[in-house]
């Protein structure tokens, strides 16, 4: 790769700085093992921690396939065989109301967002009646009532689905009832079973859930809030409880799979190598190379592609807890076809290409999430720097 290229990201980022409209960020580059750039801006350093939020996902995904791989689930699994909360689930029509499922949710059908379920809103039935269900959960962890990640599974099934499990794509909460299912299959706790199958074999020392940090609390990094005009401002501890139960923005008692973990540079950066390289980084192996080359495929078909609403997927597909890259010129950037990753929600992101060798991180704490613009022109930058 070109260093001298890469040098626009650090001017590119130093610009945004100037202009009020980035504090703090860290990113990364490698290509073929060899880090290539690596640049803290700000306050934050190597040993920041972060939240990552949505990017506890496909830390999720590989949970679910060590299981698979061992023969222990079936993607077509009902949930309910998991979690029987989940038998007698009903969608909220426009026109009927409530009406009972035709097709039970699976694993394959959270795993892809195809699973019905939503994320708590105000501007939809469904969401409606999960954020009444987060607004509890909040309220009994608030009183010391706690609510484990079996109970908080349980919670989820009481609210109706959106959509027929399968019809359509929408993001969700599928990723933390995924964390009940691995709960019950591997007879632990989440965060043990993550601990003990993905975060200490690949020397994931610094991540865990928020209630996980202990003193490590000290090296968490600022988090931020745009005022109107665009400026940064540190953002309130008010601010960060109002998001919701299932942002895990702080400690909390259950442990989704959709958000909660809180990482460094370092030991994502583990994570990701170890997908560019089929599942075993440093002769250690969590997953199969066939199991990976199974993650990075697309499993939604056409019709359901074009439910996929993230300006950030423009270009991509979605399967598996994962964005896949597709098209380039939906894209806007010279990425590779079949590129993989996922973000968080205050503009955490990571992509892994194993056409170029190439693993790529950005790490920010907005709480509006990331500049799109601006992820895209770093995202060209480093494609331009490949040769």
């Amino acid at each position: 790769m070109n260093r001298n290229q890469l040098e626009y990201l650090t001017k590119t980022i130093e610009k945004e700085i100037e202009m009020g409209r980035l504090k703090d960020m860290s990113v990364r580059v490698l290509k073929q093992n060899e880090m290539i750039y690596d640049q803290c801006f700000g306050d934050y350093k190597e040993d920041t921690i972060f939240r990552i939020y949505s990017m506890t996902k496909p830390v999720t995904a590989t949970a679910i396939m060590i299981l698979h791989e061992r023969g222990l689930l079936d993607l077509r699994d009902p949930i309910s065989k998991y979690l029987p909360a989940f038998a007698k689930q009903r969608v909220l029509t426009d026109t009927s109301g409530l009406v009972p499922v035709k097709t039970p949710m699976t694993i394959q059908h959270c795993l892809n967002m195809t699973s019905g379920l939503v994320y708590p809103s105000l501007e939809h039935g469904a969401g409606r009646y999960l954020n009444d269900i987060s607004n509890e959960i909040e309220e009994r962890e608030a009183k010391g009532d706690p609510v484990n990640t079996i109970e908080l599974c349980n919670m989820i099934a009481l609210a109706p689905l959106m959509f027929q499990p399968g019809t359509r794509w929408f993001y969700s909460v599928s990723a933390d009832v995924l964390s009940g299912v691995v709960e019950v299959v591997a007879g632990m706790n989440y965060g043990d079973f993550l601990k003990k199958e993905i975060f200490e074999p690949l020397g994931m020392n610094e991540t865990s859930y928020y209630a996980g940090l202990g003193e490590r609390i000290n090296r968490l990094a600022t988090v931020y809030q745009r005022r109107a005009d665009g400026i940064l401002e540190k953002a309130s501890e008010k601010r960060l409880r109002g998001l919701g139960a299932f942002t895990c923005a702080y400690a909390t008692t259950y442990e989704g799979g959709g958000a909660g973990l809180c990482s460094t540079m370092n030991d994502y950066t583990k994570f990701a190598q170890m997908l560019l390289h089929n599942g075993t980084l440093n002769g250690v192996r969590i997953l199969g190379r066939k199991t990976v080359e199974f993650m990075k495929t697309n499993q939604l078909t056409d019709a359901v592609k074009k439910d996929l609403w993230f300006e950030s997927t423009d270009g991509y597909t979605y399967s598996n807890l994962l964005r896949i890259f597709e098209n380039k010129g939906a894209a806007g950037f010279s990425g590779s076809i079949g590129e993989f990753g996922w973000d968080g929600m205050m503009g955490t992101f990571f992509c892994v290409d194993q056409t170029e060798q190439l693993v790529a991180l950005y790490f920010q704490q907005i709480v509006e999430g990331a500049d799109l613009g601006l992820r895209r022109r770093m995202n060209q930058i480093i494609y331009g720097a490949v040769e």
